[in-house]
């Protein structure tokens, strides 16, 4: 921010919540979050729109809810520090799992429940997907528009940044970041990768979502910056952090009957090792990287907002949330099983080595349910993560419903045949 500021930027600040004092002291990189960031490489959502491959339509076919709720109990029960599970169809709640403590009796002890709220971690890239596709559609912009019109004018753009599109970024195709890790996403290191331009290999990177935070920010509410020349970094940081963290409170949570914060508070879930020999570790506050990580939820919470965006269009229109969704954006994984289609986006969030571990699970299934799991362990060992393992309790419990249309078949034909014997008997 330039050292006088008009009283139009002071204005812009203070509705933002930002005093000049804390732009001047802002920290980019906080220690907190260097020394604990370790996450899984997830499998980056291929992006590509499906009009003629419309999904199975599972009509002979049903999740079997006891045997699945079985199942999740005996891989969670004995392997986690502590969980809550809820599965809904259509808002009525069909497993309800809660085991053992979201805080242990050292640090004041909480009971899991489904309103306990945790950092999310990468499932606030499908937050900020929901946020962005909001965003595009009200301003008429495509998917596959460039991004260069809204990155900040005064970065360097290495090569190959001017063709990147929307898509390449909600579907971590940009190239952007040589190493093969998720890596930082604070306002500096993506200033930076920005200047070096596309020269990695597509994967699964935090910057991807870092800079779609920006991108909200810079489309939805230009005036920020765009009445502040010379704004330094620092402001800019800020002022993207505050405005994405509005948007997002203001268009996904409210809509949902939802409030989540970026900073962690005492009565939140605490990461532990398995089993749990020391007292809970927390992520702070993870604003510096919000778009990719950051935000807090309870199971309640990340189920009422996944039910609003893809069923109740308060957000968007269903239709165009199920676009989103069969684009893969904010997801890790979409696949057909005889259900139907199921779309997944996993989070893990660990320090010591993996050791101290937070992880949540949420998927989108057919006929109307949405599962999602919170945990803070890893699952029996350390840098150990639960995802594959629930994907197989699913798939498992996909029953066939043959056996019950057979019955049924069965009993009409025997019914129409002992009224045909009855009225051959009538005309006696």
């Amino acid at each position: 921010m330039p050292v006088q500021a008009d009283a139009c930027s002071i204005g812009f600040l203070h509705e933002l919540g930002l005093t000049e004092e804390m732009v001047r002291s802002h920290v980019f990189r906080p220690d907190h979050i260097t020394a604990s960031l370790h996450v899984d490489l997830h499998e980056a959502g291929d992006g590509l729109d499906e009009p003629g491959v419309p999904p199975p339509s599972g009509l002979l076919y049903h999740l079997d809810v006891e045997g699945l709720g079985r199942d999740l109990r005996r891989l969670l029960n004995p392997c986690l520090t502590g969980y809550s599970l809820q599965l809904r169809q259509y808002g009525r709640t069909l497993l309800d799992q809660q085991s053992n403590a979201a805080r242990t009796p050292a640090d004041g002890r909480v009971d899991w429940t489904s309103n306990v709220q945790m950092h999310v971690a990468s499932v606030s890239k499908l937050i900020t997907a929901m946020a962005l596709t909001k965003v595009l559609h009200s301003r008429n912009i495509s998917p596959d528009a460039r991004i260069l019109p809204w990155l900040p004018k005064y970065w360097h753009k290495g090569p190959g940044v001017d063709r990147l599109t929307f898509r390449h970024l909600l579907t971590h195709t940009s190239g952007l970041v040589l190493l093969n890790e998720p890596g930082q996403s604070d306002f500096l290191f993506m200033k930076e990768q920005i200047a070096v331009g596309t020269v990695g290999a597509p994967g699964y990177r935090n910057m991807n979502y870092g800079l779609c935070r920006i991108l909200i920010s810079t489309i939805d509410a230009p005036f920020l910056f765009d009445l502040i020349p010379g704004a330094t970094d620092a402001y800019w940081d800020l002022a993207t952090i505050r405005y994405y963290a509005r948007y997002v409170s203001d268009n996904v949570f409210a809509p949902a009957g939802v409030v989540s914060t970026l900073a962690h508070t005492d009565d939140y879930a605490l990461a532990y090792q398995f089993p749990p020999k020391a007292r809970g570790m927390h992520s702070g506050d993870l604003s510096t990287m919000s778009g990719g990580i950051g935000w807090h939820l309870s199971v309640d919470d990340l189920l009422r907002v996944m039910a609003a965006f893809r069923r109740w269009g308060v957000i968007v229109d269903p239709a165009r949330a199920q676009t989103m969704l069969d684009r893969a954006f904010g997801l890790d994984r979409k696949w057909d099983t005889p259900l139907g289609r199921i779309y997944a986006k996993g989070g893990f969030w660990s320090f010591e080595k993996a050791t101290f571990v937070k992880q949540c699970n949420a998927f989108f299934l057919p006929k109307g349910m949405e599962l999602v799991i919170l945990a803070n362990s890893p699952l029996c060992a350390p840098d150990t993560s639960f995802m594959d393992k629930v994907v197989k309790a699913i798939e498992d419990n996909i029953r066939i419903r043959l056996l019950t249309y057979a019955v049924a078949a069965v009993s009409t034909f025997a019914a129409f045949a002992l009224v045909k014997q009855a009225r051959a008997h009538g005309r006696r």
